[in-house]
């Protein structure tokens, strides 16, 4: 059985003599004994019921956030192969789903916390005056390092708020490729790419001639039409240009803070554009999971800093941060390794006016795609 990489070392026999041991009935093989004696309330005030409530969310939370970090530490080992092949992308895909369908649950379950009152918690708040906070989860830190959001992107430093022994835990997964920089360079790998450009430049080029004919040929019967023509030919031009100059389109992404590289753009462009052909349905699910699992974590971000306002106001967050104006912070693009992805549709073209795939560039994608 894969073990969870994050989980101490110091578990690792315990885990192994465990693994041998008989499964046992329902309750012995989940450890239920162990598991539900971890909900231990700290005051036994009859006004601070909600406790009960507020460790059992954040104790699912983080049972949710270990799955994650199971599956996405999957993805990356897969990712980390020079050849990912079309079995490999399927178990990428279907794992993408999995912690897509988990978000999308963690995000629901902010409803069952906003149950709770702002004089619900503050008959409890005052037990974490050291400063007890979800600011201090390491797995939530991990699963932000492992998909690649980089120490330049954050509101605060990777590390700021987490013990001695977690920073030890985070800082030896800072020499592993994150999963963001493994897609981008297996986008870079798209078959056919470099033919895919040059045909999509020419039949952009086209359009905007055709457009300037058009405005010309009604130039004096109609001027108000032709102007619109020459305008929208003119905005055609400029705004698909940066896509056909790569240290253009490098700058810019730069200056703007996506990591995305030229060819990983193009990549993607070129799956988007011929999802239906066999070979990139596949890598089409993939970077449509990677847009929903950024979307996912944006939602799950505002959902607890709209959960924040609710409950404690404009109040200071237990861990010492700004509460809701810090995790409002972070619901932007810095925080969306994938956002580069987004920007693709900004240049997807009517599927009538798609370039053909030329029969060279047929053959490059008919054969056993191993990326």
């Amino acid at each position: 059985m894969e073990k969870c990489p994050f989980a101490p070392a110091k578990n690792i026999d315990q885990d192994s003599e465990l693994a041998k041991s008989p499964v046992g009935n329902y309750s012995e093989y989940l450890q239920l004994n162990s598991l539900l004696q971890l909900q231990v309330r700290r005051t036994d005030d009859p006004l601070a019921h909600d406790e009960h409530l507020f460790i059992v969310m954040h104790q699912n939370t983080e049972l949710w956030f270990k799955q994650i970090l199971y599956e996405l530490q999957s993805i990356q080992q897969i990712l980390h192969n020079s050849k990912v092949c079309e079995k490999s992308q399927q178990i990428v895909f279907q794992r993408l789903v999995r912690i897509n369908c988990i978000l999308r649950i963690m995000v629901q379950q902010f409803e069952i916390m906003e149950t709770m009152s702002s004089i619900d918690f503050q008959a409890f708040r005052g037990i974490f005056k050291d400063g007890q906070s979800g600011f201090q989860s390491t797995q939530f830190r991990l699963l932000e390092k492992i998909i690649g959001i980089k120490e330049g992107q954050r509101c605060c430093t990777f590390l700021e708020g987490l013990s001695d022994d977690k920073k030890e835990v985070a800082k030896d997964k800072d020499d592993e490729e994150d999963i963001c920089s493994l897609i981008f360079e297996w986008l870079s790998r798209t078959p056919a790419l470099d033919q895919f450009i040059t045909s999509y430049e020419k039949v952009v080029g086209d359009e905007v001639k055709n457009l300037l004919h058009a405005a010309e040929e009604i130039r004096l019967i109609d001027p108000s039409e032709s102007n619109n023509f020459s305008k929208e030919a003119e905005s055609m031009r400029s705004n698909f240009a940066i896509i056909f100059d790569s240290h253009e389109f490098e700058n810019s992404s730069r200056k703007q803070g996506r990591r995305i590289p030229y060819l990983a753009f193009m990549g993607a462009l070129m799956i988007n554009c011929y999802a239906t052909e066999p070979r990139f349905s596949v890598p089409y699910e993939i970077i449509k999971n990677l847009v929903d699992m950024d979307e996912l974590l944006a939602k799950w971000r505002f959902a607890h800093a709209m959960m924040a306002k609710r409950i404690i106001g404009g109040r200071q967050g237990t861990g010492g941060s700004k509460g809701y104006i810090y995790l409002r912070s972070t619901v932007s693009d810095r925080y969306m390794p994938f956002v580069g992805l987004f920007e693709v549709a900004s240049f997807v073209l009517p599927p009538q006016k798609l370039p053909a795939l030329t029969p060279s560039m047929k053959r490059e994608i008919s054969r056993v795609y191993t990326g």
